[in-house]
């Protein structure tokens, strides 16, 4: 076995591939030096809905733009961070320009706003994107791109209608180790593919078997933190990074690292329009608590071609995709690349196959260029729309425990209500998915 390490931290990887130089090939690609030449007239304008973890890796590498990209305004339903993250940005600028807002609405109908970065909690993707997109803003959505398969979809068909530029935020699809093993695997290099071997991290938070309301804190609107999710109490345990592992705002690692790994499955298997047809799995649930989301999860997606695509939760080693085939295997992962056998690791990075799949070495590079020509990026929302269906396939089998059969074409469970029924929900009022 052969082994490439390089260590990077999920918040290093954002800030590395968003300021590499990009390759020519345009329009997907626009090249670092035409970023540094953009007239004033010309730069794009920027607000960040949502401020906290996520959203400071996409700050600070917007504010390294300044001459072809503007932050306007910044959003967050917690006062202390969305007035943190515009004194960020007014002081990098040496003004008080960046004005900081409560309620996405106030900055999504401004008309002096090009696009809005969407770092939310999960649960508030769908109906943030389509009110941005539908007041004229491209709009860059976190991962996964939404909650639901009926969100999904809500936000594609909104992409189309108002031809906004809609880029989903797996950034895998522009660092180059999987591009070259998507493109290796699709143009056959590892001969007939046998199996895709999805590994994701543990939970890395954790609650008592009980808790306790609390006040809501000062300048906290917990009710619009909520939004169309069900209502519950206030608790600092349930709010803010600890969303992810409350079903009714996230659906745990599956969502978090599985966007990212089941992603490149999807684009090696040609899947960008489509998906799996059958899906099967278990996973460990609390009994107990505040966190709803399973703490270990075992889910393989069954394609047409016979090909499964498993994704499995790994103690050690953190996430990967491993693909096998007749000649051996191939696992990657953000800072690791290992091979069954030197020479394919040498092979994956050639270049010159006859199927070549689109180039971006730097996601944010990607969507500011398309933003300028309307082209679609690189993580166009259709894909983004098929991964993250992917990931709540295998919510949902969890759940049921059953297995279950998959119309792609129609996005529907065939035979199944039960099933039907979980791709969608109930939104609490007066929040609609219009």
């Amino acid at each position: 076995m052969t082994t490439l390490t390089a260590p990077l931290s999920r918040r290093r990887f954002l800030k590395t591939t968003s300021l590499a130089t990009a390759a020519a090939a345009a329009p997907l690609i626009l090249p670092s030096s035409l970023l540094g030449q953009a007239a004033p007239s010309n730069r794009i304008t920027v607000g960040i809905i949502g401020t906290g973890n996520i959203a400071d890796g996409h700050i600070d590498t917007l504010l390294g733009y300044p001459e072809a990209v503007r932050i306007l305004a910044v959003c967050d339903v917690d006062r202390a961070r969305r007035d943190f993250a515009a004194s960020r940005v007014n002081a990098r600028y040496g003004n008080s320009d960046c004005t900081a807002y409560n309620d996405f609405r106030e900055l999504n109908r401004r008309t002096d706003i090009d696009a809005v970065w969407i770092c939310t909690p999960d649960h508030w993707h769908a109906l943030i994107a389509i009110d941005a997109m539908r007041h004229g803003k491209d709009v860059y959505i976190e991962k996964p791109m939404t909650l639901t398969i009926e969100e999904g979809r809500a936000v594609v068909e909104a992409a189309r209608r108002y031809q906004r530029v809609a880029q989903h935020g797996t950034q895998h699809r522009s660092m180059k180790r999987f591009h070259d093993v998507a493109e290796y695997v699709r143009n056959q290099g590892l001969g007939k593919l046998d199996r895709i071997e999805v590994t994701i991290p543990p939970n890395n938070r954790f609650c008592a078997a009980t808790w306790t309301p609390e006040p809501v804190p000062a300048g906290l609107d917990w009710d619009l933190w909520l939004g169309p999710s069900p209502w519950r109490p206030y608790t600092s345990g349930g709010c803010h990074y600890n969303f992810r592992f409350i079903s009714d705002n996230a659906y745990g690692q599956i969502t978090n690292w599985g966007a990212h790994y089941l992603d490149i499955g999807q684009w090696a298997l040609d899947m960008d329009a489509s998906g799996p047809v059958e899906v099967e799995g278990h996973g460990h649930f609390p009994t107990t608590g505040l966190f709803t989301n399973a703490t270990y999860i075992d889910f393989t997606c069954r394609y047409a071609n016979g090909i499964p695509m498993s994704c499995r939760t790994r103690h050690e080693g953190g996430g990967s995709v491993r693909f096998v085939g007749e000649r051996g295997w191939l696992d990657i992962s953000r800072n690791r690349m290992s091979a069954s056998e030197p020479d394919l690791l040498r092979e994956m990075q050639k270049n010159g196959r006859p199927v070549q799949l689109p180039l971006s070495n730097n996601h944010h590079e990607n969507f500011l260029a398309c933003v300028r020509s309307r082209a679609r990026p690189i993580a166009d929302v259709e894909l983004g729309h098929r991964t993250t269906t992917v990931c709540n396939l295998g919510q949902i089998a969890l759940v049921l425990g059953r297995r279950l059969k998959w119309d792609p074409a129609h996005e529907e469970f065939v035979g199944d209500d039960t099933a039907n029924r979980m791709r969608g929900r109930a939104l609490r009022s007066p929040w609609a998915l219009t």
